[in-house]
């Protein structure tokens, strides 16, 4: 008769180490490559929603709240429960919840493409970023867990997922805004859906089967999280329409939860969050970062996505071949990130995009009226995205404690979704000049988050 393994608390273990225990072992390649497809498609719908939303609101006859709510719904699950899908990876191990939200990305899809309402294609896009949410943070549990034992390609290794949600974010425009042009917004959501399945087949004979920590779930913990980031994305979506009292008992409630949040945790025998891992400088420093040059970065381009069309007079398809300069120079950057990051560390790849996005951003207003002008800068700006994403990630997990890799991803992936649904609120509807030198302040005040705190070492015990 086989004998249990010994359980993580008794042997001191985390996720990485648990990886020894696991009965199948895989090819790193094959788990970089199986969770890097996957990533490719979450974020694809990041930047191809914005594309289809001009169709969506024309065949709902739709107001631009409704339409707002399109792609905010998608963003803002991702970021109000990356953080559980982190909790849930170190629960119940990385393979599960990456399959399972798979699994949910399709279903969702599915609903929304065959949505009669545009309320019931807002579902349908916040299920989808519920499966996003569990996603991200087990891809990048599982790729740190496939190398191991091969330490110093850990960093080349986030370089090429990092050169997935590159790609994503290029291929979104291009291939969403094919299918609108070509059939309908609906194929669209029917094509993800299909991927979706096909990469979890492609998947689930390949990943790695790494057991959970076997811990109990920090329910009220997760819970609480869900509120405050949910009210924090919900105040920034309609703050133009609520009234200022509103907005005041919002901010009041936000404030609330946030002391909450601390209460619940200092008292939890098994937080979710350890209140030591937010007084971490450093770790904190590195989630403000990711927010913040999220932002810059995507409302940028969904400012960019949509001016193309409102002010350039292209077509969806247009727009999306228009952005192919900024996704270049986001794939080849991403692609080098690893010898980037070997010459300058992360910290100092983290400074270099910084400085690419606030630098680009600062000049890039004035140049909008013609299209030729904006490629050199667009090229420029996604080079400093490819760098910000692998340096991210990899900061994050080296600050990670022990058995909380999966809580630490979900900090950088909802951190990320955050920045792109605060983006959606915030800038876009500022309009192009004005919601672009907007972007140029996010990057300048995450240049400076990074300068100041950021710095990476071993993780913490």
């Amino acid at each position: 008769m086989r004998s249990d393994p010994p359980s993580p608390q008794a042997t001191g273990t985390g996720v990485a180490d648990r990886a020894a225990v696991a009965p199948r072992r895989r090819s790193p390649g094959t788990v970089l490559a199986s969770t890097s497809l996957g990533t490719l498609l979450v974020i694809l719908l990041t930047s191809g929603l914005n594309i289809a939303s001009p169709a969506i609101r024309s065949t709902f006859d739709a107001g631009d709240t409704a339409i707002g709510w399109v792609l905010s719904g998608y963003t803002l699950a991702f970021a109000m429960l990356s953080l559980t899908g982190g909790a849930l990876t170190d629960r119940f191990g990385a393979r599960r919840i990456f399959l399972t939200g798979l699994g949910v990305f399709a279903l969702a899809g599915l609903v929304a493409a065959a949505a009669p309402t545009v309320a019931v294609v807002v579902a349908g896009t916040f299920g989808e970023g519920m499966g996003a949410a569990l996603v991200l943070p087990s891809a990048l549990a599982l790729i740190q867990s496939a190398y191991r034992d091969r330490p110093e390609r850990l960093s080349w290794a986030i370089g090429i997922w990092a050169g997935a949600n590159a790609l994503g974010a290029a291929l979104g425009p291009v291939l969403c805004g094919a299918l609108v042009s070509v059939s309908s917004w609906r194929a669209m959501f029917l094509a993800v859906a299909v991927l979706a399945v096909l990469f979890a087949l492609v998947g689930r004979p390949v990943l790695p089967l790494l057991r959970g920590a076997g811990a109990r779930l920090d329910l009220p913990g997760l819970l609480v999280m869900v509120v405050l980031l949910g009210l924090v994305a919900f105040l920034a979506h309609d703050w133009r329409a609520l009234p200022p009292a509103v907005l005041a008992a919002g901010a009041v409630a936000v404030c609330a939860a946030v002391r909450l949040f601390g209460r619940v945790e200092r008292r939890s025998s098994a937080p979710m969050l350890p209140l030591g891992q937010l007084r971490d400088v450093p770790f904190s420093a590195n989630a403000v970062v990711t927010v913040v040059g999220t932002a810059a970065f995507f409302g940028t381009l969904y400012i960019t996505s949509m001016g193309f069309q409102d002010e350039l007079g292209m077509t969806p398809f247009q727009a999306g071949l228009a952005l192919l300069p900024l996704a270049g120079g986001n794939i080849v950057s991403a692609l080098a990130a690893g010898r980037i990051i070997g010459r300058l560390g992360v910290r100092g790849a983290m400074i270099l995009g910084s400085v690419l996005v606030a630098a680009v951003l600062a000049v890039l207003p004035p140049l909008f009226d013609r299209y030729g002008a904006l490629v050199a800068p667009l090229v420029l700006l996604g080079a400093g995205w490819g760098l910000l994403v692998p340096t991210t990630s990899a900061a994050g997990l080296a600050r990670a404690r022990r058995g909380k890799e999966g809580v630490a991803s979900g900090v950088t992936a909802g951190g990320r979704e955050l920045g792109a649904a605060l983006a959606a609120a915030i800038l876009l509807p500022l309009g192009v000049r004005a919601g672009i030198w907007g972007a140029a302040l996010a990057g300048v005040v995450s240049l400076a988050v990074v300068v100041l705190g950021v710095r990476v070492h071993d993780r913490t015990a």
